[in-house]
């Protein structure tokens, strides 16, 4: 009987120790630079508890890394999601957001792989932290994979190689883009100290990019961009592949899902979004669809894109209802010359919303130009 506690307990010894030796180490960097009175210039949190998540759910170990260290800012308007419930509550990130680990403190040894969170804060103190900079450049000059969401690009901007030579010279790179920042970023891209897509390109970055709010991933050897908040758990677990890790089945979130739906009916037929919505509705975000149907038809480039856009725009308003969103439909349905619609949604929002401020406006654009 002793003998055999004796080879059981052997063998749970050398199995602990083979768990602690193969298990994945990831540093996840974010901005400090956010601070009450300047939300806007903080770190995406969103985007943080989404990467997280897909780390931790395939057992990967992780570091919250800022460059000042110490406690972080933690919005707190967008707790009603569920996976930001989740990130808050049934992790140890709050802790870890209330005691964030300087670069200067960090080991790169300890770590396997370093995943950079986007939001405005990314742009301010990300690629000029010296700690920062000297931590990202030994990760650029090793075998580790590294990824950067969004806006977290910015940080790897001025690394150089061995050479002398930019990191991202001749290198596939994606992130938040031009178009991107001058429809979502009005309220801070007059103090950005740089466009990201324009500084990658400068440096020599081969850039690559999806249409505006569409999600899009590179992967050029070890290093992993991802374009907005719609790629960034693809983004994670391209980064989890990386490491050689077999990856876990999960439910996409909801905002993900939304946005994956629009670029996969943009290639095989807006309906896709009616036949989805009607079978699987509680896999999406109306709020997101939505979003996203506002903004992309004046975002689109040329004429043939524009008219992809209406039609995207027409299938969500079939299970959307919003006058600001009819407002736009109403317009691009108009200079899209496709009158008897416009003028049909155009009655859909009299009667629905008959006090909207939209309305005598659009009166007298549909009759000036009859």
């Amino acid at each position: 009987m002793r003998i055999i506690l004796l080879i059981c307990t052997l063998f749970f010894c050398i199995g602990s120790s083979f768990a602690k030796e193969t298990e994945k180490h990831v540093a996840i960097l974010i901005s400090s630079y956010g601070e009450e009175g300047r939300e806007n210039l903080s770190y995406d949190l969103e985007e943080l508890a989404q990467a997280y998540l897909v780390l931790h759910d395939n057992n990967i170990a992780i570091d919250i890394l800022s460059p000042k260290g110490g406690a972080v800012l933690v919005k707190n308007n967008k707790d009603d999601l569920t996976y930001i419930k989740r990130f808050k509550h049934e992790t140890n990130a709050l802790k870890q957001l209330s005691s964030t680990i300087s670069p200067q403190n960090a080991d790169f040894s300890n770590y396997d792989a370093i995943m950079i969170i986007g939001g405005n804060g990314a742009m301010f103190d990300l690629p000029k932290d010296k700690n920062t900079q000297i931590l990202l450049t030994k990760f650029a000059n090793s075998e580790k994979p590294l990824a950067a969401v969004c806006h977290g690009p910015a940080a790897l901007v001025n690394i150089k190689n061995t050479d002398g030579s930019y990191f991202v010279h001749g290198k596939k790179v994606n992130s938040f883009t031009n178009l991107e920042e001058h429809a979502f970023g009005g309220d801070v891209i007059n103090s950005l100290p740089f466009l990201l897509e324009d500084k990658l390109k400068q440096n020599g970055a081969t850039f690559v990019s999806n249409a505006p709010m569409l999600p899009f991933i590179s992967v050029d050897n070890n290093l992993i961009t991802a374009q907005n908040p719609g790629a960034v758990a693809k983004a994670a677990e391209a980064l989890v592949i990386k490491l050689g890790l077999p990856l876990k089945p999960r439910i996409l979130f909801k905002d993900e899902a939304s946005l994956l739906l629009i670029a996969q009916a943009r290639n095989s037929g807006s309906y896709l979004i009616d036949i989805e919505l009607s079978a699987n509705s509680e896999k999406y975000d109306l709020n997101y669809l939505a979003l996203y149907g506002f903004y992309s038809y004046n975002l689109a480039q040329t004429k043939q894109d524009k008219r992809l856009e209406l039609e995207i725009m027409q299938a969500i308003a079939r299970h959307f209802s919003h006058p600001m969103y009819l407002s736009n439909l109403i317009k691009a349905l108009w200079e899209q010359d496709l009158k008897q619609e416009a003028l049909k949604t155009f009655s859909n929002l009299k009667t629905n919303y008959p006090d909207h401020e939209a309305i005598n406006k659009l009166d007298l654009l549909l009759k000036t130009d009859s």
